[in-house]
């Protein structure tokens, strides 16, 4: 089994530069400012999705956007945007992510 290289110091620094904090990072997602969006690394280390939580507001998420993308494009990643989600804690403390399509 061939195993991806995901560049997260790379995605760290990109993301500090733009004033935002890694919470979180955890197989293929990587949590940024208490859940406002997250990014999950694609087939390639160096594509990345990016959805917005769902309470986000839509003026901030476009912000966020522009400056996220042009910047990441410069690392030599790329940035999809790709939609919205909600996540719950469950009762067996877990928490439940659920992607949303825009």
């Amino acid at each position: 089994m061939e195993q991806t290289l995901r560049p997260l110091g790379t995605i760290m620094q990109l993301l500090e530069e733009l004033g935002h904090e890694v919470t979180y990072a955890y197989e293929d997602l990587v949590f940024v400012n208490h859940s406002d969006f997250l990014l999950q690394f694609g087939e390639t280390g160096s594509v990345l999705n990016l959805f917005f939580n769902s309470e986000c507001p839509k003026r901030e998420a476009d912000l966020i956007e522009e400056s996220l993308i042009p910047a990441a494009d410069r690392k030599g990643l790329s940035i999809t945007t790709k939609g919205r989600y909600t996540i719950n804690e469950q009762p067996d403390e877990n928490l439940q992510i659920r992607f949303f399509d825009f």
